[in-house]
């Protein structure tokens, strides 16, 4: 995934949009960082008229370099004076400016964090960024500055965050099919965190640099006409900086890249590794996914690594270039106060805006070359954001009335590689029936299920409720008609009640309990000591299999959703259990249409119609009686083999 000079100003402008209703806020954040910059570049000036006015006692007013015009005021007010009384005022607005600002450091990016501490991989610094904040300057304006800005980083990211994982939420269920779950935690975790940075490297870094930039040329224009090298200096050290920077941008994106889909990967790796950790330890693989995260993780580092190595290029060719100007100015200032064109003030002065050029013509001219890793981030961010998600295909229409009827029509579907997974599926179905999906291993039943609510779209075909095409109702609505209970069990860390309530958030006690009954989740629910505020543990770890199952079933029940569709209900229950359930479910399809994808001929014998399938075709339709009549039929092959199967 490279990412063009072009992509980068689109990537810019998408940012800058994002951030636009915090606006006034970073405005006055300008403003501060403004503020405080006028007042580190004020104070040197006190500092030139203690050294030129009172120690080497020349002249207020005969200085051969003149005042600048914000400094005017402050020499007319101290015309009359007497060397003691000018000290004690040089004393009380350097307490003043202390006070003020305490101390500045010119590294706009070694304060721009806090001096939060980090590590040496992207994630960790990502992290940091998260809590973005900093000052140039200390003191009582820099305190509340730093505040201020953290507060706004909080609700940019905060918002950003809470986007992309909504956006991860609503995308097709099939998106997590090719991608890992530790990809997804990457980017909403460690890649949201790069607009902050964006952000101010767009808006504040350049504004306030600039300022400082514009106000040091225009003060040596101003006093120092008679040293043109100082002039020449504060000209040429901002587009010599940003020459660097801009060698190296192309370089710095593919290494930022390379840094963090390397995390993800190990951001993954963890994932896979604690979400199987029972396989792991059953099978005593320890070692080898041990193993495994080791290397991500040293390549990740490693990546990182080079990205930094980047950085350190960097700063050593403008640290190298500041030496040189630096060691320029120091003959040609030394020069003019031998010759009498500048007073010795003067030197101390102009190392302290050199100081200030040079940090701010450093961060402007590393802005660029920063930016190309947040901007990476970004995109990570942005291709979740601009992935089409469920809502942008459906409709708005909504089924007034009862539900009638389930229909799928001529539905072809194949996978993205190409790999046709269902052919021409001619099904129907009406409240008040439970039908049958059954076949062996990979015949197509789930593919075909997911059709239904709508999880994936045939190529050609369509499923229709009510003669309605599904991909014109409101998806809201689709998924208030349609329950899926997957053949996996997903329990959440909460209590029992708030795990079967779910997909309905309202239900009561009772009607919690009527479904926890039918689907036989009542009996383990009813002596726990808490009952339905009985927590499940982490992935409902204080669960057996068999009683996540059942719990999966009654969150189902528990909906008012007219179809609903159980993929091998009773795969994880006992004989006595699965009898139970599938006597309840006759009771349950008086007010539905049941849909149940099952293996076991006790729950498919009771469905008023089967379909059989083999290779993602629909080969055989009937009732148990109808199917079993046909002597070379490939339902009665399989109820026979597994027949056979048990009687052995």
């Amino acid at each position: 995934m490279n990412i063009s000079t072009r992509e980068v100003w689109s990537l810019i402008w998408r940012s800058l949009q994002f951030v636009w209703p915090y606006r006034y806020q970073i405005g006055f954040k300008i403003l501060l960082s403004i503020l405080g910059l006028s007042v580190v570049l004020y104070l040197p000036w006190p500092l030139k008229i203690l050294i030129d006015h009172v120690v080497m006692g020349m002249p207020i007013g005969e200085s051969p370099t003149p005042f600048p015009p914000y400094v005017q005021p402050l020499v007319d007010a101290l015309k009359g004076l007497s060397p003691i009384a000018i000290t004690w005022a040089i004393v009380g607005i350097s307490l003043v400016g202390i006070f003020l600002i305490g101390a500045f450091n010119n590294d706009v990016r070694d304060n721009a964090q806090g001096n939060l501490a980090q590590g040496l991989d992207t994630a960790t610094q990502s992290e940091n960024q998260a809590n973005e904040s900093g000052s140039r300057i200390s003191g009582l304006i820099g305190l509340f500055e730093y505040r201020y800005q953290l507060r706004i980083t909080h609700r940019i990211n905060h918002r950003l965050r809470g986007l992309i994982f909504d956006r991860f939420m609503r995308l097709p269920i099939t998106r997590f099919a090719d991608e890992s779950v530790g990809d997804a935690v990457y980017r909403v975790m460690y890649d949201t965190p790069a607009i902050s940075r964006v952000c101010y490297d767009i808006l504040v870094t350049p504004i306030s640099s600039l300022y400082v930039i514009g106000l040091v040329i225009y003060t040596t224009e101003y006093s120092f006409q008679a040293v043109p090298a100082v002039v020449l200096l504060a000209w040429i050290a901002a587009p010599l900086t940003l020459i660097t920077s801009f060698t190296m941008t192309g370089l710095s994106r593919k290494r930022s890249l390379a840094s963090r889909e390397a995390g993800a990967d190990t951001t993954a790796t963890v994932e896979e590794g604690m979400s199987n950790i029972l396989a792991v330890q059953s099978l005593g693989a320890n070692d080898r996914q041990r193993d495994i995260f080791d290397q991500d993780s040293e390549t990740s580092f490693g990546k990182f690594r080079s990205y930094l190595a980047l950085n350190i290029i960097l700063g050593g060719l403008q640290y190298g270039l500041a030496v040189l100007l630096g060691f320029i100015l120091f003959f040609d200032v030394c020069e003019a106060v031998i010759s009498g064109a500048m007073s010795p003030g003067d030197f101390g002065l102009l190392f302290a805006y050199f100081l200030q050029l040079y940090g701010n013509t450093t961060a402007l001219g590393a802005l660029w070359f920063y930016l190309q890793d947040k901007l990476v981030g970004m995109k990570r961010v942005y291709q979740v954001i601009d992935t089409d998600i469920d809502e942008d295909i459906h409709g708005n229409q909504r089924i007034d009335g009862p539900v009638r009827e389930l229909r799928i029509n001529s539905a072809s579907y194949a996978y993205p590689d190409g790999t046709e997974a269902l052919h021409e599926i001619d099904l129907s179905g009406e409240v008040g029936e439970m039908i049958a999906l059954v076949g062996g291993t990979g015949a197509g039943k789930t593919t075909l299920s997911y059709l239904m609510p709508g999880f994936i779209r045939p190529a050609v075909g369509k499923v229709v409720i009510n003669d309605i095409d599904i991909r014109d109702l409101e998806l809201t609505h689709l998924r208030e008609l349609v329950t899926f209970v997957f053949q996996e069990p997903m329990v959440f860390d909460d209590t029992l009640g708030a795990n079967i309530r779910v997909g309905q958030p309202d239900a009561d006690d009772d009607a919690v309990m009527r479904a926890a009954q039918t689907a036989g989740a009542a009996s383990f629910i009813e002596v726990t000591p808490e009952g339905l505020q009985t927590r499940c543990g982490r992935a409902g770890s204080m669960l057996s299999v068999g009683q996540k199952q059942r719990l999966a079933i009654a969150r189902g029940l528990v909906s008012q959703s007219p179809i609903l569709i159980l993929d091998e209900p009773t795969a994880a229950l006992d004989p006595e259990t699965e009898n139970a359930l599938v006597s309840a479910l006759q009771k349950e399809r008086d007010r539905r249409l049941l849909v149940v994808i099952a293996h076991r001929l006790s729950t498919i014998r009771s469905a008023d119609r089967i379909y059989f399938m083999e290779d993602g075709r629909i080969i055989e339709t009937g009732n148990h009686e109808t199917l079993m009549k046909k002597p070379e039929g490939a339902y009665r092959r399989f109820v026979e083999l597994q027949t056979e199967g048990h009687a052995a």
